[in-house]
């Protein structure tokens, strides 16, 4: 397949463009500069395009990634997940009539009513989603725009792991690691892999019918067993425990959009079922959590 990626130099896309390009595939990465982001998936074999006009025709499959976690400007989040994937797939589908996956995010189900776990896809699209951040209203307003397009997959991923990460959580988490430090909360909650999101998103590109989404491994976690595989993938073991409650972020949790949702994700204890998608799509999660922490360490040079 030839794929065309927004927001392929971000976290979550340069685990794709590398993991496309590892099963054949021809992958361009749209990039506002050549940064050394792009140079390293230019490196890896990509082709980094700057305008995308010319390409639209061209390509099987257009991925987007661009989401809005770090600001605090509603016009923001509102252009990047809504107005400017929209904008997009409008010219993309004047011009070609291949797939649009939409990546989007459990933030569009945080405050979710159901005390049901697993979470399973609502139906109709958006019934009874109640997001109460902007990440998560937008998403799901952008869920809503591109279910407009005739050839969508929206896929919903929750919490993402994996190398190639710039979220100072996970370099925390395996420095903690690595000093033999753990965190002790039993709440569970669900997560994903960079390679089983980016399984999963290769299939979406592949997929006859339009439709939604939650992409997760295939077992929940709690931040006990997060430790103690990574622990485990870097051969270190927990000396100290430190138990944590999720009352100690609630005085925070309007301070950022980050803190609201990690508060949702615990205090609600967030499952999802892949099981549509394993239906549907074909997905199934592989077990590489031990793995994946391996290849994190060795990017964060832990190991």
């Amino acid at each position: 397949m030839k794929i065309l990626t927004f927001g392929g130099t971000g976290f979550v896309g340069s685990n794709f463009v590398r993991y496309a390009l590892s099963k054949g595939h021809d992958v361009l990465v749209y990039a506002r500069n050549m940064n050394d982001y792009a140079k390293a998936l230019q490196n890896a074999g990509a082709n980094i395009i700057f305008s995308y006009d010319d390409h639209l025709k061209d390509v099987d499959c257009l991925v987007y990634f661009i989401g809005a976690m770090w600001t605090k400007d509603p016009k923001e989040f509102q252009y990047l997940q809504v107005k400017f994937p929209t904008e997009i797939g409008r010219k993309f589908f004047q011009v070609n009539s291949g797939k649009f996956v939409y990546i989007s995010s459990i933030g569009v189900s945080e405050n979710i009513d159901s005390k049901e776990r697993p979470i399973l896809e609502e139906s109709p699209h958006g019934e009874g989603l109640k997001p109460n951040t902007l990440h998560g209203i937008t998403k799901l307003e952008g869920e809503k725009s591109i279910s407009k397009f005739p050839n969508y997959v929206i896929l919903r991923f929750p919490i993402i792991y994996g190398p190639y990460s710039r979220i100072l959580m996970w370099r925390i988490f395996m420095w903690l690691t690595s000093h033999g430090i753990g965190i002790k909360n039993d709440n569970m909650f669900s997560v994903v892999s960079t390679r089983n999101a980016s399984k999963a998103i290769e299939l979406a590109c592949k997929y006859k019918s339009n439709d939604y989404f939650y992409i997760t491994d295939k077992e929940p976690v709690n931040l006990t067993s997060l430790f103690s595989d990574a622990a485990k993938a870097i051969n270190r073991e927990i000396k100290s425990w430190f138990p944590f409650s999720v009352k100690l972020i609630e005085p925070f949790k309007s301070s950022h959009e980050m803190l609201k949702m990690a508060y949702d994700v615990l205090s609600r204890e967030l499952v999802y079922s892949y099981k549509k998608a394993e239906r549907e799509l074909g997905y199934i999660p592989e077990d590489v959590r031990v793995e994946t922490f391996k290849e994190m360490a060795r990017y964060y040079k832990i190991i």
